[in-house]
């Protein structure tokens, strides 16, 4: 009962308990649906297996055992699948996997819970169920398939599931869903966004907030995925599922949470793509337009890398700064605080290797300053063989050595707190809590072992960094997390396992 109890509170659903007659769920129809359908997913949602039967692709799930079945028949699966995919071609209409399996799933609920006279609550807001006749005849189908009577709260609802952007539309509820204030939040919780993919992002949000107020159930398969590959992502997600919520009167799902993250992601990935930093270049030529010209040409074609800033004569070199990262001169020029490469204005081939190998050396050395994880690994902030009561005590631990040292103020820890209670950080053997960033002082990166394995929300972890970060950049960030998961990919290595302090250090600051 203590395992049914924790795997409940990841539904946030609490068991009551009576004094001798037992334990019961007070919850409505729709929150037992609900738990219902995260139950089945949060043990199986992986194992949905599609076989070829004709012209049909057969949806089942394996791996359930007999006793789902005692308040779930999942042997109604392959009649409802059938039936709904007949609906599908008759009315023209198609759903992403991930709707279709949330439907059947839900279909197969409602029809036990129907036969036991247990109807979801009519709402007003729904409106009259729209004229649709292939959807009429799914009813029907569905009825006599299994010698039911379906209210208009279930129909409708069956409804919502199939053609939720259109009948969503006409609610009055989407008044209050506007762009405007969509895009307010994004700009409010979200470092980098591109307009081409915003939009994208907004209609996303704009479904997701309708289909929460509906009751609409969802379910992300890659939601672990998502918060181990792009942890920096999900947690502005997390930031922008909170405004929503409170913006909305909502409250979003984790499921929910990941898909908003991929979208960031997708945003912060083309913004980076387009914002890679370039070598700018003060191109010095006195040989007339033409020539420097047709020098800029071929140096643009050559190296990507490059980008010409200005073409100056001598003349004109003398009454300006220089701020390029290079000059390249056909005159020959000699300057103390800037790297020159003389060239003639056909750029040989000895002239090309200058450049190639300036821009090697410029690229090594930025890979060099840009590991912004090794400089953030501090020997005084590695903590070894520790044990605590729970992962509570292990944030309050770190975020007193952190106080201590000037790393933080005191608000770390609640604030560390808390996003654990909004989503755990922990991926097999590792969590990676974090507080907000505007509680830091200046940025490093905690490590520690612990003695014995400790229960940090559905998994045992064994190691821990925790993210202190002030005013690093978007770029930055997502190098310092791309960095921590290839050494959480990497396993129990040997000096995580067994190793000192410096060992420890030397390994993450030299092999990552």
């Amino acid at each position: 009962m203590n395992q049914v109890h924790e795997i409940f509170r990841h539904f946030n659903v609490s068991i009551d308990r009576l004094p001798g007659k037992g334990s019961f769920l007070n919850l409505s129809e729709q929150e037992k649906r609900r738990l219902a359908f995260d139950l089945i997913y949060y043990f199986w949602g992986s194992n949905w297996k599609i076989t070829k039967k004709k012209q049909l692709y057969l949806h089942s799930i394996q791996g359930i055992p007999p006793f789902v079945n005692d308040f779930i028949d999942m042997n109604n699966i392959t009649l409802v699948d059938t039936l709904l995919q007949e609906y599908l071609k008759d009315a023209r209409t198609k759903l992403n996997d991930t709707t279709y399996h949330s439907l059947l799933l839900h279909l197969l609920i409602m029809i036990d819970r129907v036969r036991e006279d247990n109807y979801l609550e009519t709402e007003e807001v729904y409106g009259k169920i729209r004229e649709n006749k292939p959807f009429d005849l799914f009813i029907l189908k569905l009825e006599k398939a299994f010698s039911l009577t379906l209210p208009s709260s279930e129909v409708h609802y069956i409804q919502l599931h199939l053609e939720g952007d259109t009948l969503l539309e006409q609610t009055t509820q989407m008044k209050e869903v506007t762009d405007k204030r969509i895009r307010q939040l994004i700009h409010e919780n979200v470092t980098l966004y591109s307009e081409n993919i915003l939009l994208g992002l907004v209609m996303h949000i704009k479904e997701a907030v309708l289909r929460i107020q509906k009751g609409l159930l969802i379910h992300n398969p890659f939601l672990q995925d998502v918060k181990k590959n792009f942890p920096a992502s999900f947690t502005e997600a997390i930031q922008l599922a909170n405004a929503l919520s409170q913006t909305f009167a909502i409250n979003v799902p984790e499921d929910e949470v990941a898909f908003i993250a991929v979208h960031i992601q997708a945003m912060k990935e083309q913004t980076e793509e387009k914002q890679q930093k370039k070598i700018s270049v003060l191109l010095v030529c006195s040989s007339g337009k033409g020539t420097s010209q047709l020098l800029a040409a071929r140096i643009r074609r050559n190296y990507e890398k490059i980008e010409i800033s200005r073409i100056l004569s001598i003349q004109e070199l003398m009454q300006t700064s220089i701020y390029e990262d290079l000059v390249i001169s056909t005159v020959n020029l000699n300057l103390d605080t800037i790297p020159t490469i003389n060239v003639s204005p056909v750029l040989n081939k000895l002239e090309r290797q200058k450049i190639e190998l300036f821009l090697e050396n410029a690229q090594k050395k930025s890979e060099k300053s840009m590991n912004h994880f090794a400089n953030l690994i501090k020997e005084d902030l590695i903590f070894l063989d520790h044990s605590f009561a729970d992962y509570q005590e292990v944030i309050q631990f770190i975020g007193k050595q952190l106080i201590e040292q000037g790393y933080a103020e005191e608000e770390i820890i609640s604030s560390s707190l808390k996003r654990e209670q909004l989503s755990f950080t922990s991926f097999g053997k590792f969590a990676t809590p974090h507080g907000a960033p505007k509680y830091v002082k200046k940025s490093a990166i905690v490590f520690l072992r612990l003695a014995n394995e400790l229960m940090w929300g559905e998994t045992k972890v064994k190691y821990l960094f925790f993210i202190c970060i002030k005013d690093e950049t978007a770029q930055e960030l997502e190098e310092v997390y791309d960095t921590m998961l290839e050494i959480i990919e990497s396993g129990e290595k040997k000096y995580l396992l067994k190793g000192t302090k410096t060992e420890i250090k030397n390994y993450l600051k030299e092999e990552f």
